[in-house]
């Protein structure tokens, strides 16, 4: 899954034609044209043994902490295919293990450098948007004093030097922060500045006060930032975000002023970085570490060049998954176990089903209670069963 989302949810202007009666659309992402890069998992095999290598070798890292490689306690990361934001897909679940603290054993955190991905390995950008979705576990312990959350980073061009990060972070009581790593430490500003909405809970220190709890609400979130690099000698750059569509904060130029000048060890630091980390920092086990293994989840990550505003398209039912004529059609008939690494399926009745590749190419009929694809390669199909599309998915 590289540029441009390259699966079927944003194929633009795709039709699948399966049957005089039935038209499987894969829909047009008015986002494609304008995606410098979306990760949304749904290519990836199921399950906690996912590795650390099959994780480089698909994002072309350079290294991760979190996924398992066959060492104690490194199997904090796994695919899953019972909660996505987008119909019938797949996101990553992080564990945050009981009692622990830092990359070492907590979380994950990893970097998938947008130059190896983009335009010949030489993308750079002063001006870029994220977007992605994240659930957090009904137990999870937001009365703890924070963690961090997936941004954006980069470094010098074709270097990793001078690298910084542009992190949000959450804090007590489901609170957002801004945090920002420069390469001099160079970054002051208040927590009013730093922290989304208003002061709910006066406190002396950063575990004690309390800010909107946008978080803690239970649900898919989806977090939206923009970073961008002053134009020199304009004094316009920002970091500024949104959660869940419409809270807004910013950080202008007040704080970032000068941040690039000529001649600083800031002068020639870029965009090009996705930070996908999220981990639980501090020191302090029993201000920051959780009494039990907690868990959250991460789905349809998205860089962009333009506002991306996800939260409105997916509430107002502008889906991005594969449609049909009939979309609110509720499966009658179902198969499992789905996924699987046998590629044989059973329906819970017999029926006419037919199986077609990504592309619509048809692969597998008949009229069973069994489908067998055990001769097919490991990936994701789609099922039609009388007037429903479905996913089958060999893992």
């Amino acid at each position: 899954m590289r540029i441009a989302a390259l699966h079927y949810e944003t194929i633009p202007n795709f039709t699948i034609e399966t049957s005089h009666d039935l038209t499987v659309i894969l829909q047009n992402d008015p986002l494609l044209n304008t995606d410098v890069f979306h990760l949304s998992f749904d290519h990836i095999r199921a399950g906690e043994s996912y590795t650390k290598n099959e994780l480089k070798t698909d994002f072309n890292l350079a290294y991760s902490k979190g996924f398992n490689d066959g060492s104690l306690g490194s199997d904090r990361a796994a695919i899953d295919y019972t909660e996505s934001r987008d119909p019938n897909g797949v996101s990553i679940k992080v564990r945050f293990p009981k009692g622990k603290l830092k990359t070492a054993d907590s979380g994950i955190d990893t970097r998938i450098d947008l130059e190896g991905v983009f335009n010949n390995n030489t993308f750079t950008s002063d001006d870029l948007y994220l977007s992605y979705w994240v659930k957090f576990s009904s137990n999870f312990e937001f009365d703890k004093c924070g963690g961090k959350l997936p941004s954006l980073g980069g470094s010098t061009f074709n270097s990793s030097e001078d690298r910084w990060k542009g992190r949000i972070m959450w804090r007590k009581g489901g609170s957002i922060q801004f945090y920002m790593e420069l390469p001099d430490s160079r970054f002051t500003a208040s927590d009013e500045d730093r922290f989304w909405g208003e002061k709910t809970q006066e406190g002396s220190g950063i575990c004690a006060f309390e800010y909107t709890p946008f978080l803690s609400e239970p649900g898919w979130h989806n977090i939206e930032l923009h970073y961008k690099f002053e134009t020199p000698g304009q004094n316009d750059g920002l970091f500024e975000g949104w959660i869940d569509g419409k809270n807004f904060n910013s950080i202008n130029a007040s704080v970032f002023k000068n941040y690039r000048p000529k001649g600083s060890s800031r002068a020639g630091i870029t965009i090009n970085t996705i930070l996908l980390s999220a981990f639980l920092g501090g020191s302090d086990i029993e201000d920051y570490a959780p009494t039990e293994d907690i868990f959250a989840w991460f789905d349809e990550f998205r860089v962009a060049t333009q506002r991306v505003n996800e939260w409105s398209r997916y509430t107002e039912q502008e889906t991005l998954s594969l449609t049909e004529r009939s979309p609110n059609t509720t499966p009658t008939i179902v198969a499992y176990p789905n996924p699987n690494p046998t590629g044989v399926f059973k329906l819970t009745q017999a029926c006419s089903w037919r199986v077609y590749t990504l592309l619509g190419v048809e692969i597998a009929k008949g009229y069973s209670d069994v489908i067998d694809l055990n001769n097919a390669a490991k990936g994701t199909y789609l099922l039609r069963l009388k007037e429903h599309m479905s996913k089958l998915v060999i893992a």
